[in-house]
């Protein structure tokens, strides 16, 4: 570790390590500032001003030019992937961006990796409440701040939204502290890992379960049972989710847009979970249900071969528009996938479906027969079966398909294609730091695409027993960890998460476009034990069961209410607003009020395949190594 110090030289505070200086802080008249040791690479940083202020901009700048910057799960070096609306680059018309401090994942958190080799991070204390800004100035140093009264500006993203300029007050004061973290770039843009170790010891505190397993299974099977609709074809699904109707003051089934096999709606993995109820307790209604909606996706959507080309249709009559299903990766990887276990519970229930195999395998073969030549597959298609946009980590959903598909036929072009595959995604991943497109609502920089790469890598080890497929997904892991909330945020009293005592710590955001936090985290939970196992780090189970913690708030025993909407058994929200980003028919601080499918599809899958609870009754029983302050 490079022993690094801080020195006042001509009225400016310098870090050094020696020889290289990393930051500059201009001193101010009057003030005192002071740098108390945390831990190696860190310390909490205090200017005493000589007279009480209600505005504060405290800051450095880096001596050398940033190569790369992250503001966690709000802008990775500038943005700009895609075309979805976000915060692009470092300022709007010539003023830089502010953030409020509970909008990124470690409290007003700022970090730049720079051209001397070097990485420097700024954040907050917490119990305080600044926002943070990252700019480049203009003789090249990139300037870390953190600012008070809490703000966000020169204008606020909202959901598919600009929003006005906000501006807090606070009483005033003369002491304004920071805490500054720096370190040698070991591998640029994804040296950022100390900081998240860093973070996570500092901020991070044990977690109990919320909801005890047996309960959340019970809770999700009445859920799930709920959403089986029988249309008046024949056709037989699970509902995406329930909304709020005014007209009816109900929680009821959504009226558009209704059905997937795998990404909201969900409909092949419910069925599994219901398979899979019958042959845990004899529950003829599961059975009897899965097997009718796992049998009319075959029936009712078409794969055609002929020229290899994906048209789902309908048999009959015209398509109604509710009954549109979206052809993407995430919707063909996650069914291909389902659709091969579905076959393996239907063998042990003693009534089996080859067909399941085939269907599954026709989706498999369509996209590795339209694989490009980079391994790259499409984000999506249209009907016909041409390209409808191409780019994005989110073919990587793909892959864990196409390796069952290689386990069951052992003909090795499948192995070859996921191999070509992750190859091709996980380069980009490495050489951008950042991952894209995995939400099908927006098109950017987010965190849903990164999880079919975790998926992958431990796919591909137990295939291949390649250990670098391990390294890989612990960079994944780190990644997503850029996303995970490393704190518990404190609401404004009086605000429906405070009210209902909602824990931010461990919950993960969306995407720099959609900057609230959602239960998308229930796919990697398995991914972070799996490592845990794998390597023996204590953070990885850590962080894994945070995850687990977190996304377990929320879910319904049939009486919880929450501004005054009684919620059904099992339901839970989409996401939570734990910042000034929602739609405008709900104020922020509040949950989504979405009552969607995937959160339980997603439970249900880690609890189906873990033999053992006892992890899931424990919670986060402590953090290794905890910076005691």
């Amino acid at each position: 570790m490079k022993q690094f110090e801080w020195q006042k030289k001509d009225g400016t505070c310098l870090l050094t390590d020696g020889k290289t200086v990393l930051a500059k802080i201009t001193a101010q008249d009057g003030a005192v500032d002071t740098f108390e040791k945390i831990e190696d690479g860190a310390w909490k940083w205090t200017r005493k001003l000589p007279a009480k202020t209600d505005t504060y901009h405290l800051g450095f700048v880096t001596a050398s030019p940033a190569e790369y910057t992250v503001v966690p799960a709000v802008n990775y070096n500038g943005n700009g992937w895609g075309d979805s609306e976000e915060y692009v680059g470092d300022r709007f018309e010539g003023t830089p961006w502010t953030y409020e401090w509970h909008r990124v994942m470690i409290p007003a958190c700022t970090y730049s990796e720079t051209e001397n080799g070097y990485a420097i991070a700024m954040m907050a204390e917490l119990g305080d409440a600044p926002s943070c800004s990252i700019y480049k100035e203009e003789d090249g140093g990139e300037r870390h701040e953190l600012v008070w009264p809490e703000q966000a500006g020169p204008k606020m993203l909202g959901r598919h939204e600009w929003k006005e300029a906000y501006m807090g007050e606070m009483e005033p004061k003369d002491r304004f502290t920071a805490v500054i973290v720096a370190f040698p770039v070991d591998r640029k843009r994804h040296a950022v890992r100390k900081l998240l170790d860093f973070a996570w010891r500092y901020y991070a505190h044990p977690l109990p379960a919320p909801m005890q397993p047996e309960d959340m299974w019970r809770y999700s099977i009445a859920f799930i049972k709920s959403l089986w609709t029988l249309e008046k074809d024949g056709f037989v699904a699970f509902n995406r989710g329930l909304q709020w109707y005014k007209s009816s003051c109900f929680y009821a089934k959504r009226d558009q847009i209704k059905y997937e096999i795998g990404w909201v709606g969900q409909s092949a993995s419910a069925s599994n979970t219901l398979l899979y109820e019958y042959l845990r307790s004899g529950d003829k209604d599961a059975y009897e249900k899965a097997a009718a909606c796992l049998d009319a996706w075959p029936k009712y959507t078409k794969i055609s071969g002929i020229e290899g080309l994906v048209q789902i249709k309908f048999d009959g009559a015209p398509v109604d528009q509710t009954r549109e299903i979206p052809i993407d990766a995430c919707n063909l990887g996650q069914g291909a996938y389902q659709y091969f276990i579905a076959s393996d519970l239907m063998e042990k229930c003693g009534t089996p479906r080859p067909e399941y195999v085939d269907y599954a395998m026709g989706m498999v073969n369509f996209v590795v027969d339209h694989q490009q030549p980079s391994g790259e597959f499409a984000k999506s298609w249209n009907k016909d079966g041409s390209v409808r946009q191409q780019n994005g980590t989110i073919g990587a959903f793909l892959i864990p398909a196409v390796l069952e598909a290689y386990k069951r036929t052992q003909d090795k072009k499948y192995l070859d294609s996921a191999i070509r595959a992750y190859d091709c995604y996980f380069k980009q991943f490495a050489d951008n730091g950042f991952t894209t497109a995995g939400a099908l609502d927006s098109y950017c920089i987010d965190k849903e695409s990164s999880s079919p790469l975790l998926d992958a890598a431990l796919a591909l080890y137990k295939v291949t027993g390649d250990k670098k497929y391990v390294t890989c997904a612990e960079d994944v892991a780190w990644y997503i960890s850029t996303w995970m909330m490393h704190y518990t945020e404190k609401f404004p009293a009086g605000t429906t998460l405070e009210e209902i005592g909602y824990d931010t710590l461990g919950i993960t955001a969306v995407s720099t476009a959609h900057n609230a936090v959602d239960q998308y985290c229930l796919r990697d939970v398995r991914g972070f034990l799996a490592l845990y196992e794998l390597t023996g780090k204590k953070q990885w189970q850590e962080r894994g069961m945070a995850l687990w913690c977190a996304a377990s708030q929320l879910i319904s025993d049939g009486t919880l209410c929450i501004r005054g909407k009684v919620r059904p058994a099992g339901s839970q929200d989409e996401a939570v607003f734990q910042t000034r980003w929602g739609r405008p028919t709900l104020p922020p601080f509040n949950p989504s009020e979405w009552l969607v499918m995937w959160p339980c599809a997603f439970r249900m899958e880690t609890l189906r395949e873990t033999e053992d609870w006892s992890i899931f009754k424990r919670g986060v029983d402590e953090i290794e190594n905890k910076i005691e302050k």
